[in-house]
């Protein structure tokens, strides 16, 4: 959800990326929703009383005090904070001037004759609701910037208190400290644990949840190492043990850091550097093998709508993603030559498919787009078959138990030889268990599970050199019971490791096929929920409040696209104009899929969201091939030109959101993002198409094009879709009334008949199992 702020070049774009803000928003996003469904009714003076008007204007002036008691706090924030107080009070100044016109707008006036006049139009309402969602937002982003601070504030004081623990030479000096390190430490715990909650990004919520598992786990950590090496500040293999800790402390605080930056939603901290520590290893072979096959997808669209040197970046990314599997010692040759094998014939058909278009043979292209696209399958599954092979011989073939008792019984009888001996073996089974994270991680889909293989990968490798380190350690000084304490408590973090490891395992097995809604790992609901099985009998459900809450500030961006869309549709003079009843057609849709992000409408289920969905492309389809006629008509080339470059985003922008629509969605939390991603691309369509609709009629009001296309109805060549039994018709379109909490009037021409939406009859065989 995101919206551009024009004056302001130190800010990117206002993206929300925490819960909080978008909590926040949701009364105001309500309150404006009823201002500019009001508005948008066309009233007469006999049917508009004064008690309709009074509520319309308490509500406007509700507006207005609750923008000036917000903008009163922004500013007294602004004040405290120097370093934001100038973008801080700009954001509250235009606050304040939209807070101010929306009170105006919804004034009470009286005409000569006495009675209540509302003398604003919809489009005023319209302009100064986007401009104070706009403004508020950004004030709230700018606020949010103080919780950065003090995150930011408390980590110093740890990395302060760490470099003092570090350099403290007496036992009573570190007590001293260590006491003061862990009061910081459970200040830190509590604000990072508040804004991991907070975050909605899944990858950023899995980093930052797994350097504070690593914070936490460390802090034992660092009281035996430093016990063990003030004991014997002679020894340097306690003296390493102990850096390794605090290394891995300090590049746990440092991702904490980057993740609470980069959560701020603004410029002020970005770097180039935090932008590419934070996208190191985001892209796996999964999600690389998804790219590429989305832009292969796109081929069946256009031809022209990727090139051949992008569609060569993304296979050779895909290949570079698969070198893991390639390069892995304990990965047998033939299983090696199998992987190669999938990287030559990608590289084949992907050669094929390049020579389909570069010759225009357009009748060959959609057999090599089905034959490529069989072949990225077959790969993805022998990748996955390879890693969860070597996780079942990892976990039959290694004990850690007996291994860590060779280590600590050799430890403490001085064997040298033998325990060398055992230190080559725990060394193997850590890099085994190193490369295995690593396969783990390009195979997996989701960002929880790919973060959690990466916090393994990087907790085997640090936790397995102190291993051996303490080991030394203990060795040199067999009757320490500080080292030998030491070398416990690691070998104790060892076995919980493995045994972590093992249920990551059985996630990622259970995600891929298909049982992630019976693990805790992700939180998943019930089979059934959502609409997301097919399950006979089973009966969807609607969003539950927090989710409405979450997409009500993109539902409402939705609504006022959809209110200037038909704007545009009604300059049109001829009712009957084709380009003006497809776009009035799109817009009634998209209002009826905002409805359903306020629980609303009679869009009742995620099914019927997506299945209108599924309408809403077929409908901009048709819009895209109508214009397309209009456009061969236009005389003048420039105009031509103009219209024919703002369609060619729509045939596109419908292919991606039904590329959207077929995602599949396992659990509640896929499928809430299945949800946004279709509003938001409804959203994003609606704007081209409000866009070419004003360019259209100023083309024909400029070269009065008439009757350039009969009505679709008496058109032979058409053929329209059965129609929808009642129920089903109830489903797919929108109702007569408006929201049902404004209580207002509807618009009269805003319910849409079936029989309006001409599709051919072999449109969606799969109906009921979307």
């Amino acid at each position: 959800m995101t919206s551009n702020s024009k004056g302001h070049p130190a800010q990117k774009s206002l993206e929300i990326k925490t819960k909080s803000i978008e909590t926040t928003l949701v009364p105001l996003v309500t309150q404006i929703s009823t201002l500019v469904n009001f508005k948008e009714k066309p009233r007469s003076l006999s049917t508009t009383n004064e008690k309709t008007l009074n509520a319309i204007n308490r509500v406007g002036e509700a507006v207005h005090m609750a923008v000036e008691r917000f903008v009163s706090v922004g500013e007294s924030i602004g004040n405290e904070n120097p370093e934001i107080k100038s973008d801080l009070i700009d954001a509250c100044r235009e606050a304040r001037t939209a807070g101010e016109a929306i009170k105006r707008i919804t004034c009470v006036e009286f005409d000569t004759l006495g009675k209540p006049i509302c003398v604003s139009d919809r489009h005023s309402m319209v302009q100064a609701a986007r401009g104070l969602l706009s403004a508020v937002t950004r004030v709230l982003l700018l606020a949010d910037m103080v919780v950065v601070k003090q995150i930011i504030s408390v980590k110093k004081k740890v990395i302060s208190t760490l470099n003092r623990l570090e350099g403290v030479m007496s036992f009573s000096e570190f007590v001293k400290y260590f006491g003061v390190y862990g009061t910081q430490m459970v200040d830190l715990a509590h604000l990072t644990g508040d804004r991991q909650n907070d975050l909605k990004d899944e990858r950023r919520r899995s980093q930052l949840s797994a350097s504070r598992t690593i914070l936490e786990k460390s802090t034992m950590l660092i009281l035996t190492s430093s016990k063990a090496y003030l004991r014997h500040t002679e020894c340097m293999h306690a003296r390493k043990c102990r850096d390794l800790v605090y290394g891995q402390v300090r590049r746990a605080l440092d991702m904490v850091q980057l993740i609470v930056y980069d959560s701020g939603s603004t410029t002020l901290n970005t770097t180039p550097t935090l932008a590419l520590l934070l996208a190191k290893n985001e892209i796996n072979f999964v999600k690389s093998l998804r790219q590429f096959e989305y832009a292969v997808e796109m081929l069946n669209v256009s031809s022209t709508s990727t090139t051949k040197e992008q569609l060569e970046q993304l296979c050779n990314t895909t290949i570079d993603n698969s070198q893991d599997f390639t390069d892995s010692v304990y990965i047998s040759i033939e299983q090696r030559e199998k992987v190669l094998d999938y990287h030559k014939k990608l590289q084949d058909q992907l050669a094929d498919i390049a020579k389909s278009i570069s010759e225009k043979q357009n009748d060959a292209l959609p057999a090599a787009i089905q034959t490529i696209q069989q072949v990225a399958r077959e790969f993805r599954c022998q990748l996955e078959q390879m890693a969860m092979l070597r996780a079942s011989e990892f976990f039959r073939t290694h004990d850690e138990s007996v291994l860590l008792n060779e280590l600590k019984t050799y430890s403490l009888s001085g064997r040298v030889d033998l325990l060398q001996d055992s230190v080559e073996k725990f060394r193997e089974q850590a890099e085994i268990a190193i490369e295995l994270s690593k396969l783990l991680r390009h195979i997996s889909s989701c960002d929880q599970l790919q973060v959690s293989s990466e916090y393994h990968e990087m907790v085997f490798q640090n936790l397995s050199l102190m291993i051996i380190t303490s080991s030394q350690s203990l060795t040199s000084y067999p009757n320490s019971r500080v080292a030998k304490e030491n070398l416990d408590v690691l070998c104790q973090f060892w076995e919980q490791q493995i045994n972590d490891f093992s249920i990551l395992v059985k996630e990622i097995q259970d995600f891929m096929e298909g049982r992630g809604e019976k693990t805790v790992y992700l939180s998943l609901p019930r089979p059934g929920k959502h609409g997301t099985t097919s399950k006979a009998g089973f009966k969807p459900t609607k969003l539950d409040p927090d989710e409405q809450a979450k997409i009500a500030k993109v539902g409402l961006e939705m609504k006022l696209v959809t209110s200037e869309m038909e704007a545009e549709a009604e300059k049109w003079d001829d009712p009957q104009n084709e380009i003006a009843k497809r776009a009035k057609n799109m817009s009634s849709m998209a209002f009826s899929m905002y409805l359903f992000t306020r629980g609303e409408g009679t869009l009742r289920t995620t099914q019927d969201l997506f299945t209108q969905a599924y309408y809403f492309v077929e409908e901009g389809t048709r819009l895209a091939a109508i214009v397309q006629e209009f456009a061969n008509q236009i005389p003048n080339k420039p105009s031509r030109h103009e219209i024919l470059i703002q369609l060619e985003q729509i045939p596109l922008m419908c292919h991606q959101l039904k590329l959207k629509l077929k995602t599949p969605a396992l659990g509640k939390a896929s499928t809430f993002s299945k949800v946004d991603a279709v509003i938001c691309e409804t959203r994003d369509l609606m704007n081209v198409v409000s866009r070419l609709c004003s360019t259209a009629f100023a083309c024909q009001s400029k070269y009065n094009i008439i009757d350039y296309r009969s009505t679709p109805s008496t058109n032979p060549s058409t053929y329209s879709r059965p129609p929808l039994s009642a129920s089903k018709r109830s489903v797919l379109y929108r109702a007569a009334s408006i929201e049902q909490n404004d209580r207002f009037d509807t618009k009269p021409d805003r319910s849409i008949r079936s029989s309006s939406l001409q599709r051919p009859s072999s449109y969606l065989p799969a109906f009921d199992h979307i």
